[in-house]
């Protein structure tokens, strides 16, 4: 597709297919579903050489879940062991998910691991499960999501993964911007405590905080430790809508092209799509090598 190097710095993967077309809930822009069938394939179509996974888990929904199931006739007693079991059972899910996404990449080196972390984690099992996947089994940083995780990105019961991961020089990447439901959670200006408290964290801003992408710009000038994706917002550019090829360049440039990397979401959206719209751009080839690859590159220490 293209002689640059291409590295897609936004992917989440899934197991199988019934399981990534779960994840999806319906979205129907492409008929992936996050399997390394479907990707391998696609980063070969489109020149990618590597990507980064970014997976996590929602579960602050699948603890309710859990919950509402639970009978109503369950003494006191019963339903806190109840309600102990299913946190145990949570947070086994999630060192697991962790644990496939390693394994994904040990056997795929085109492939690198972020690993997701969750309020419902103690200090201690926050931190014992960050070292641990950093150390033994090859992380490259922590994948957040407030939205689909039910917290605010300055909730202090994730101090301990932020603290950490500045000690260690780790990305933290977080979906910023529009989320179905509630959508306040992801806003860029609920960032501001994090990167006050954390100024040698390196925080990412998936999606250049889509649809508060001014927001996202107020933050740049105060905060050098800011950078961005531009994941799924590539894809929602249109002709005649708010977010038109020439708004996003603009807003590269606004944010500062050195500051952003190329991402896809897949499988919500198609990776050899995005390179061609990025490629269709106003960019300079100087620009283009920052965005396809080279900003990735120094962001995420590749």
């Amino acid at each position: 597709m293209s002689d640059y190097v291409i590295i897609d710095a936004h992917v989440h993967t899934y197991q199988t297919r019934q399981v990534g077309l779960q994840a999806k809930q319906g979205n129907a822009i492409t008929d992936y579903a996050g399997t390394i069938d479907e990707l391998l394939p696609i980063m070969e179509k489109a020149n990618i050489s590597r990507a980064v996974m970014v997976n996590m888990l929602p579960l602050a929904e699948m603890k309710k879940a859990a919950v509402d199931r639970l009978p109503e006739n369950l003494s006191q007693a019963q339903r806190d062991d109840a309600l102990k079991e299913i946190d145990t059972r949570m947070l086994g899910r999630l060192e697991r998910r962790n644990a496939w996404t390693c394994n994904l990449a040990r056997e795929n080196p085109n492939l690198i691991p972020f690993i997701n972390l969750d309020p419902l984690q103690d200090e201690t099992t926050m931190t014992a499960e960050l070292i641990d996947k950093v150390n033994n089994h090859g992380a490259k940083g922590i994948k957040l999501h407030p939205g689909a995780q039910w917290f605010y990105p300055d909730d202090r019961r994730l101090w301990p993964a932020y603290r950490t991961a500045q000690e260690m020089g780790l990305p933290v990447i977080f979906h910023a911007g529009r989320f179905v439901s509630p959508e306040t959670f992801s806003r860029p200006k609920n960032f501001v405590e994090v990167l006050e408290s954390f100024p040698e964290l390196t925080l990412v801003m998936a999606h250049i905080g889509l649809g508060n992408e001014d927001e996202a710009v107020s933050l740049t000038k105060d905060f050098p430790n800011l950078v961005f994706d531009c994941s799924a917002i590539i894809g929602n550019v249109t002709l005649d809508g708010d977010l038109t090829e020439e708004r996003l360049t603009s807003l590269t440039r606004e944010v500062g092209v050195e500051r952003v990397m190329f991402g896809s979401d897949f499988p919500w959206y198609d990776p050899a799509d995005s390179v061609a719209r990025l490629l269709r751009l106003d960019f300079s080839e100087e620009e283009r090598r920052l965005l396809l690859a080279e900003n990735a590159i120094r962001i995420y220490k590749l």
